[in-house]
């Protein structure tokens, strides 16, 4: 992993380019969390319910945005890392997907992380400028003090902000100021998903991997008698076939 100077926030509760992708970036603040601030002013938002098409790494990533004050282009989602402890389901208490409970379950400890975001930007503003938290505002990803005339991204307060303890307890919006919420935004995976250059389960390989089907029994409980792997095997690729508790298994150099 590489990266300097990334702020990373700690909650209760990796992106190439735009899209859904691997982070790069990382930080020493605190290892449980569901936003990265990296210097080059990126937001990335760790979604822990998976995108299915059903739109969570839109609407999880919007949450934070609200609260954090971020402009949208700004944002970034990155799948969670299997985590069950930091990434569970609050509503099936495992890390799973389903049941539409990714938005529900999820609502105010992503707009909590980005409002514990945003007050410690702000800290770090006004520790830098000398100056009362309560004089700055936060508008599009850019921290200001307007007596001053001074402001910056979000990108050049995280070395100051990583230094900072996380607040107890933070102030979430009320919803008649939301900017984001309850709008239609750009859809952040669409574009790795469009181009290609999003990576995906079947994108993975590595050196001598195989690849495993497997021919499931044709109705419930039903187990296999018997079976003749012969004409597998004389598939070129093919390497080993073997009985399965779901049924027979074909292993292969590819699909």
């Amino acid at each position: 992993m590489v990266g300097a100077g990334g702020l990373t926030l700690a909650v209760a509760l990796p992106m190439r380019g735009k899209g859904l992708a691997a982070t790069t970036d990382s930080s020493p603040f605190a290892p449980n969390s569901f936003v990265r601030i990296a210097p080059d002013n990126t937001v990335t938002v760790m979604i822990k319910h998976i995108e299915f098409g059903q739109g969570p790494s839109t609407g999880l990533a919007t949450l934070v945005a609200e609260e954090l004050d971020a402009d949208w282009s700004q944002l970034r989602a990155a799948p969670a890392p299997a985590n069950v402890e930091l990434y569970a389901n609050s509503a099936m208490g495992l890390q799973g997907t389903g049941g539409s409970s990714a938005t529900p379950s999820s609502y105010l400890p992503m707009r909590e992380a980005g409002a514990t975001a945003r007050a410690m930007l702000v800290e770090a503003a006004a520790k830098q400028w000398g100056v009362s938290k309560k004089a700055i505002t936060v508008k599009k990803g850019v921290v200001s003090h307007a007596r001053s005339g001074r402001s910056a991204r979000f990108g050049e307060l995280v070395a100051r902000a990583s230094k900072l303890k996380p607040p107890t307890k933070v102030t979430l919006k009320d919803p008649k100021d939301f900017k984001l919420i309850g709008t239609e935004v750009p859809k952040p995976d669409t574009p790795g998903k469009t181009d290609g250059s999003s990576v995906f389960t079947l994108d993975v390989y590595r050196d001598a991997m195989l690849t495993a089907v497997v021919e499931h029994a044709p109705m419930f409980g039903a187990t296999v008698k018997s079976f003749d792997d012969a004409e597998a095997l004389a598939v070129p690729g093919v390497v080993a076939v073997a009985q399965v508790p779901q049924g027979v298994e074909v292993n292969g150099d590819n699909t």
